[in-house]
C-alpha cells in the first residue's frame, strides 16, 4: 500500500465501525471468545510462522506470544463487559428525581503501528482491546515481521468480526507516519516501530489521545540478602529471552559488592549453558538476532565498551546470532549503560550497598 491510500483504509474502517459499536458489550466479548479459540484451533502453524519469521525460539513463540494472547482474549471478554458498563452516579437527597450515569463511547477508528520484536502479542492485545471498547482497527505491522502481523486480522476474521472492521496495512515508515497523520482517533505504538522515536513524541505531543512506549534501559539491583539462585536465573531469562530484544528486558544490574563475585560467577555460567542456534529446533533457547542491522548495534556497543576498560566473560557475534554476553569493569561513561542495548547482553556493576544500587539505578536518560 502507498502511504496515499492508508486515509481511504481508515475512512472503510469507519463505514463498517457504527454497527459494531452498536452491538452490546456481551457481543462483543463472544467474539473475543471465539478469536481465542480461533487461535488455539491454529496454534503450531502460528508458532512456526513466529519463529521463522522472527527468529525467536519455537518455546518463546508458544510461552511469550500465543498463549499469552489466548489469556489475555478471554480475561477482555470477561472483564470487559464490567469495566465499559455505564456506571451510576450517587447525586444528593434534594436531587433524588435526577439520574446520572457515565457511560463510555467508542472512539472510531484506532490505529496500531506494531513493533517487530514482539510481533503478536503486543499489538494483539492492542487490537482486542479497541474492539472490546466498539472501535474500528487499521494495524500496521512492522516490515521485518509482516506476515505474522497479517494473521492478526485472519484470527479476528474467522472469529465472525464484521468484514472490514479490522484492516491492514503493509510498508515502512512512510506507511506508519501516513497512518498517524490520518483521521484515525488514537494512535498505539511502541519504541522498535519504523516510525522512530523522534515521530513518536511528536505524535504523543500533536494528537489527543496517543499512547507511546518507547525504548528501555531497565536496571535490575541484587541485595546483599538475595536468594542468588532466583536472582541469576532472573537475570538470564530477563537479559537474554527473544535474544535480548525486549523493551523492557534487564540493560544493567548492580549488585551489592558482598555477593557480586558469586552472582557473576552463576550468570556467566548460566549465560555460556544456553543453546544458541536453529530457533525451529526445540532444544534452541537462543535464535538469531532479527536482522544484520541490529546486530551490528549491539556488536557496536559490546566492542566500544571493551575498547574503554570493559571486561567480556562470554559471549559476542557470531552471525546471525549474538551468543549471551555478560560484561563487568563498565562504568556510566561508556555507551553500553547510556544507549538500549536490544540484544543479549548484560552488564553486571559492583556497588558498596543498595543506597548507590538505588543512586546508579535512577542516574538514566
Amino acid at each position: 500500500i502507498t502511504p496515499e491510500q492508508v486515509q481511504s483504509v481508515v475512512d472503510d474502517v469507519a463505514s463498517v465501525q457504527p454497527f459494531w459499536a452498536q452491538l452490546p458489550l456481551s457481543d462483543r466479548a463472544r467474539y473475543l471468545r471465539r478469536a481465542a479459540q480461533a487461535i488455539i484451533d491454529q496454534i503450531d502453524e502460528l508458532a512456526e510462522l513466529l519463529t521463522l519469521e522472527q527468529g525467536k525460539a519455537g518455546n518463546e513463540s508458544y510461552v511469550m506470544e500465543l498463549l499469552p494472547t489466548i489469556d489475555s482474549l478471554r480475561w477482555i471478554a470477561d472483564a470487559g463487559p464490567e469495566i465499559l458498563d455505564e456506571e451510576r452516579i450517587p447525586l444528593p437527597i434534594f436531587m433524588k428525581q435526577k439520574r446520572a450515569r457515565f457511560a463510555y463511547e467508542p472512539l472510531g477508528v484506532v490505529g496500531v503501528i506494531a513493533p517487530w520484536n514482539y510481533p503478536w502479542s503486543i499489538p494483539f492485545g492492542e487490537v482486542a482491546i479497541a474492539l472490546m471498547a466498539g472501535n474500528g482497527v487499521v494495524l500496521k505491522p512492522a516490515s521485518l515481521t509482516p506476515l505474522i502481523g497479517g494473521q492478526i486480522q485472519g484470527v479476528f476474521e474467522r472469529a465472525g468480526v464484521p468484514e472490514g472492521l479490522v484492516r491492514t496495512v503493509h510498508g515502512g515508515g512512510a506507511v506508519g507516519q501516513a497512518l498517524i497523520e490520518t483521521s484515525a482517533s488514537k494512535i498505539f505504538f511502541t519504541g522498535s516501530v519504523e516510525v522512530g522515536r523522534r515521530v513518536g513524541v511528536e505524535c504523543a505531543q500533536r494528537m489527543k489521545g496517543s499512547v507511546l512506549e518507547l525504548g528501555g534501559k531497565d536496571p535490575m539491583l541484587v541485595c546483599a540478602d538475595a536468594n542468588l539462585a532466583n536472582a541469576i536465573s532472573g537475570c538470564l531469562w530477563g537479559g537474554f529471552a527473544n535474544a535480548g530484544q525486549t523493551c523492557s528486558g534487564i540493560e544493567r544490574v548492580y549488585v551489592v559488592e558482598d555477593v557480586a563475585g558469586r552472582f557473576v560467577e552463576g550468570v556467566v555460567e548460566g549465560a555460556k549453558a544456553l543453546t544458541v542456534g536453529d530457533p525451529m529446533d526445540w532444544e534452541t533457547e537462543i535464535g538469531p538476532m532479527v536482522s544484520q542491522e541490529q546486530l551490528e548495534l549491539v556488536t557496536e556497543l559490546v566492542d566500544d565498551a571493551v575498547a574503554n576498560g570493559a571486561t567480556l566473560h562470554c559471549g559476542g557475534a557470531e552471525p546471525p546470532f549474538f551468543r549471551p554476553a555478560v560484561l563487568t569493569g563498565v562504568t556510566h561513561d561508556m555507551r553500553i549503560m547510556r544507549e538500549e542495548i536490544f540484544g543479549p547482553v548484560v552488564p553486571i556493576v559492583s556497588v558498596e550497598d543498595e543506597d548507590e544500587a538505588i543512586e546508579l539505578a535512577n542516574s538514566s536518560e
